[in-house]
């Protein structure tokens, strides 16, 4: 690995005061301008893939792109220095990354905005600069804190990063075509294809992913093996996150959904709108984005999958996949796995749900005698109705129509009746109103109600 000891000088401007950490691509270390006694982080490849043409031009690139990227919650680059080894001067940031501070500990909605917005920004600063980052994960947002004490998160690793406009200088195409570069965890759809359009809505759905696992603690569309993984993400497989953490409030559970849409047309199109979008989490009366029409029928608790376009191994594209084994450190950037060439395969894109598929994910119609859950039901209103018309106008609001109108003729009946029947009727109204109000609590929870319970 040729690991840098400390004291080693590079350039006669920097020393090196301790190693941070190492991966299979590239260590980082702490150093130290001799002149400014500034404290910088430095990132170096290894020996062995430093004499790789490829690597070695793809990890300058990331200097390039991260230099020209002037945002407080990017990591800034500053210059670059090639003796003894070549490796990229950058800010040194202490915290932990985005990844260590959610794991297995929810964030809530005050700290997660705190976090989330800035980077929110950052990525929206580098698309104005026609840069998609396409490796988007928890670990490569480091959260730091400003000179106030106040959260500031940092984005790093451009490493893998698309140029939109002004390609590379050198001409050269550091991608294969039909492949897919990135974290398989949160990678798009479209990423999973090997797809050559993929544009700023990739990152979208990466931030989507890494919202889920702030909020929720885990990984949305984490199984048994990489290919279930591909193809949890290209069919839009994963739990709601309200369902997997009780109170979430649901602007944010939109946000993810919306985010996380199969379709990059149903995706917020940019992180302004995706801003905007999150901001409303704390108003009174907020807006929460429309659901995307494929992603969430597949997403139901014990629904499974539509078997749409038999997936086999050949329907994917050929990959370069981040490894996991990064540099165990709080303090700075992470450089991946070098990529392993796979023979490359056409990429098949998943069919789209046919009529009969699409019917066939909605949800099961309620059985005939059944009266089906409704969550616009008010179980307000049914009180009301049964305690201040007369008894059964409750029940024929919830549809129990034919306990309705029993309710009313016994109602009628009773009127006609002595003193003794008035007695009657206001004890048959509040039982009536009790059981509005309990059958139209069920309904709006979602539960089937028998068109046969009375009391």
């Amino acid at each position: 690995m040729n690991l840098l000891q400390p004291g080693t000088q590079l350039d006669g401007r920097y020393e090196v005061v301790r190693l941070i950490g190492q991966g299979g691509m590239a260590a980082v270390y702490e150093v130290r301008h001799l002149g400014l006694h500034s404290t910088h982080a430095l990132k170096v490849l290894n020996a062995d893939l430093a004499r790789n043409e490829d690597i070695r031009g793809r990890f300058l690139e990331e200097g390039r792109i991260q230099a020209r990227l002037r945002h407080p919650n990017v990591v800034q680059v500053t210059e670059i220095v090639t003796t003894p080894v070549a490796g990229l001067v950058m800010d040194y940031i202490e915290g932990p990354t985005l990844g260590e501070l959610c794991r297995d500990r929810p964030l809530e909605p005050q700290l997660l905005l705190e976090i989330f917005l800035p980077v929110l920004d950052a990525i929206e600063e580098a698309h104005r600069k026609g840069v998609v980052h396409r490796d988007l994960k928890p670990d490569n947002i480091i959260v730091g804190r400003d000179n106030r004490g106040r959260f500031q998160p940092k984005v790093t690793d451009f490493g893998i990063a698309k140029v939109l406009v002004g390609d590379n200088k050198d001409g050269k195409a550091r991608t294969q075509a039909g492949a897919r570069m990135g974290t398989l965890l949160y990678m798009s759809p479209e990423q999973i294809r090997g797809a050559a359009e993929v544009d700023a809505r990739t990152d979208i759905f990466a931030l989507g992913a890494i919202l889920y696992e702030a909020v929720t603690g885990r990984v949305a569309f984490h199984a048994s093996s990489d290919y279930d993984t591909m193809k949890r993400i290209v069919e839009g497989t994963y739990e709601p996150p309200e369902r997997v953490i009780g109170g979430l409030p649901p602007v944010i559970a939109g946000c993810i959904r919306k985010a996380l849409a199969v379709d990059p047309a149903e995706r917020f199109q940019d992180c302004a709108a995706f801003r905007e979008a999150l901001e409303q989490v704390l108003e009174a009366n907020p807006s929460v984005p429309s659901r995307p029409a494929r992603s969430y029928a597949v997403t139901q608790v014990g629904h499974v999958a539509p078997p749409s376009a038999p997936a086999t191994e050949e329907s994917f594209a050929p990959t370069y996949v981040a490894t996991t084994d990064q540099p165990n450190s709080k303090n700075t950037a992470r450089l991946e796995e070098p990529p392993a060439v796979v023979a490359p395969r056409a990429p098949v894109a998943p069919a789209l749900p046919s009529a009969a598929m699409r019917a066939a994910m909605d949800p099961v119609p309620p059985k005939q005698g059944l009266i089906a859950p409704n969550p616009t039901t008010s179980p307000g209103f049914a009180l009301v109705l049964s305690l201040f018309c007369f008894g059964g106008f409750g029940q024929v609001y919830n549809q129990q129509v034919l306990k309705g109108l029993c309710v009313m003729g016994l109602w009628f009946v009773m009127a006609a009746a002595s003193e003794a029947g008035f007695c009657m009727i206001v004890c048959l109204s509040m039982l009536s109103a009790v059981d509005a109000y309990r059958i139209a609590a069920k309904r709006k929870s979602g539960k089937l109600v028998g068109s046969w319970e009375f009391f």
